[in-house]
């Protein structure tokens, strides 16, 4: 389980990291947990007692492989992916030759959703695409923040934007207009070169 970031409500509750992490106490899968703009690292990586090695100069950025699979972590909870992590995706990118799965957080590039597109968007589109261009290991991007459901491309890569556990945001509407409050979340079956993902609703 990926909890894509905005775990708390504004500026990284620690009674919303406490209460979450007693809720999957008994959660029978592992989880991890990623850093959103309404997020607080340190918050985080004091209660979920995150690795040293996944937070570095106060952000929330790491890998996993799991059952033989790479899986990238970036931290824009900035509303930037800094230089310190391009560089370190860049490294890892380098370093790998099998494909890969990225998520961030925000996504990296902007999705004809009319009011997240204009007001709370990432910020160096253009940098992490430097990146992601130079590289054919990553051919899938999962990203949260725009509460909503939609699958965007760009140069062969597709960006999969996962719905909200709270409420979806209209994506045709200038102003933050809520859709619906049915709770959403994305299903990833990855299976070598074959990826098959949907999203499913309460």
């Amino acid at each position: 389980l990926v909890l894509s970031g905005d775990l708390a409500a504004s500026e990284g509750e620690p009674e919303a990291y406490a209460w979450i992490k007693q809720v999957l106490a008994t959660f029978p899968y592992p989880y991890l947990v990623m850093a959103g703009n309404h997020d607080h690292v340190a918050r985080m990586s004091r209660i979920f007692d995150l690795s040293d090695t996944d937070v570095s100069q106060g952000m929330l950025y790491f890998s996993r492989t799991i059952r033989n699979k790479s899986l990238l972590f970036l931290d824009s909870s900035s509303y930037r992916v800094p230089k310190a992590q391009l560089e370190w995706l860049e490294m890892q990118l380098d370093e790998q030759a099998q494909p890969g799965l990225l998520f961030i957080h925000h996504p990296p590039l902007q999705c004809e959703c009319a009011f997240m597109d204009d007001y709370h968007s990432l910020q160096n589109i253009e940098e992490i695409w430097q990146i992601l261009d130079q590289f054919a290991q990553i051919q899938h991007i999962f990203c949260g923040h725009y509460h909503t459901e939609k699958i965007v491309n760009r140069n062969g890569k597709s960006i999969y934007l996962t719905p909200s556990t709270i409420f979806q945001i209209d994506t045709e509407a200038p102003d933050f207009v809520i859709e619906h409050t049915n709770p959403g979340w994305r299903m990833i079956e990855w299976n070598n070169a074959q990826m098959h993902t949907y999203v499913e609703y309460l």
